[in-house]
């Protein structure tokens, strides 16, 4: 019992249990619980996460993002749940986080998602992964990363975006506004 373990001169040595430190520790843990938000149900555990990384110190960012990027790694963690942790790394995220975020740059499903929470990732590594998903997607997807790489202003993707004009479509669309918010001629 925790009480044998208190010192004789604890005052705390023989209370009673709180109740509500008892029941709160019943809660389930909210990182868990987020990772299997369906669409349209329960937020209560990411809307926990949510407020503690608004209220978050910078200096408590890097041990928040490995918590997302663990709920990113698990193989049970449903679309919601990847959408939430994308939101919530584009607030979080670093360097560190570039590589998971760019897994889901392959998917067409995911791509979205993780484009946005690579947008606000400053640096080469987020640089480097958006150029190389650039090939891999078609469609939608595609012009919403051309897109993002038009708004990071990264003027090394310009020959790549370039090549996408004559695909035309809203591909072709996005890829000639870039080039000209970049400064390259068509």
């Amino acid at each position: 019992m925790a009480d044998e373990k208190r010192a004789a001169s604890d005052p705390l040595k023989n209370a009673e249990p709180n109740p509500r430190l008892t029941e709160f520790s019943k809660s389930p843990e909210p990182w868990a619980e987020m990772a299997k938000m369906e669409w349209g149900g329960d937020r209560t555990h990411a809307s926990t996460i949510q407020t503690l990384i608004m209220d978050a110190d910078v200096s408590q960012y890097p041990t928040f993002e490995k918590k997302l990027l663990a709920v990113l790694a698990d193989q049970q963690a449903t679309a919601a749940a990847q959408d939430f942790v994308c939101r919530m790394l584009r607030l979080v995220g670093s360097a560190a986080g570039v590589p998971a975020l760019a897994k889901l740059l392959a998917d067409e499903k995911t791509a979205d998602c993780a484009r946005y929470a690579l947008q606000a990732i400053p640096g080469a590594e987020a640089d480097t992964a958006l150029r190389a998903a650039l090939g891999a997607l078609k469609g939608k997807a595609k012009a919403g990363l051309i897109g993002t790489l038009s708004a990071r202003g990264d003027k090394e993707a310009l020959a790549a975006i370039k090549a996408c004009v004559p695909e035309g479509g809203e591909v072709g669309d996005a890829a000639a506004l870039a080039v000209a918010t970049l400064g390259g001629a068509q």
